[in-house]
C-alpha cells in the first residue's frame, strides 16, 4: 500500500513541474470535476443506500471525496437489518489515484472505517465522441447535455473487519 502512495506522490510532483500546455498538447480529453449523486449498493444485506461525491479528474490524475450513507435512501427509509452495524452508517473517504482520464480510474482511499481500494469510471457522450473522432470540444462550448456523466464505482475495504462496508456505487453528475 505505501508502494501505491509513494507513486502517485511521485507522479503528482514530477507532472507539478511542467507546464499545462506542454504537459497536455494534443490530448482530447476535457479534464475537470464531477459532482454526482445515486446509489450505493452495498455487499451487506441491508437496503440500498445514497451518495454525494465530487471527483476531479486530470489526464493521468485523479482524487476526491465522498459522503455515503447506507441502508437509508430518501424513497425508502425502512430498513430491512437492524442488526448490522453497517445499517444507517455515513461513510466519509477522501481518494487519490491514477488512471486513464476520467474513463478508468484505480484509486486510494482513506475514511472514517479504515483505507480502501477504489475502481472508479465516469464517462458522458462528448468525451466518448471526442476521443473517438481525435477532436477536442473547448470547455466553454459545452451545453449542459454535453456535462452530464454517468459514474460507476466499485470500493473495496482493505481491513477485514470493515468488509462489510464494501460496494458498488452507480449515479449521474454533472462536470465542470
Amino acid at each position: 500500500m505505501k508502494t501505491i502512495i509513494t507513486t502517485m506522490v511521485t507522479l503528482a510532483l514530477l507532472s507539478s513541474g511542467v507546464q499545462a500546455e506542454d504537459r497536455y498538447s494534443g490530448v482530447n480529453f476535457i479534464r475537470g470535476t464531477v459532482v454526482s449523486v445515486g446509489r450505493v449498493d452495498p455487499t451487506e444485506d441491508i437496503d440500498t443506500g445514497f451518495f454525494v461525491d465530487a471527483n476531479y479528474s486530470s489526464v493521468a490524475l485523479n482524487g476526491g471525496v465522498a459522503t455515503k450513507k447506507f441502508g437509508d435512501s430518501p424513497l425508502r427509509p425502512d430498513s430491512r437489518d437492524n442488526f448490522s452495524e453497517a445499517d444507517g452508517e455515513r461513510v466519509n473517504n477522501g481518494y487519490l489515484g491514477i488512471g486513464f482520464s476520467r474513463l478508468i480510474q484505480v484509486q486510494y482511499g482513506y475514511g472514517n472505517h479504515g483505507d480502501l481500494m477504489r475502481y472508479r469510471s465516469d464517462f458522458n457522450f462528448r468525451s466518448v465522441m471526442d476521443f473517438l473522432s481525435g477532436t477536442r470540444t473547448p470547455k466553454d462550448r459545452l451545453t449542459i447535455g454535453d456535462r452530464i456523466t454517468f459514474t460507476i464505482a466499485i470500493e473495496q475495504y482493505l481491513d477485514d473487519e470493515e468488509e462489510i462496508f464494501d460496494n458498488a456505487t452507480w449515479g449521474i453528475g454533472l462536470l465542470f
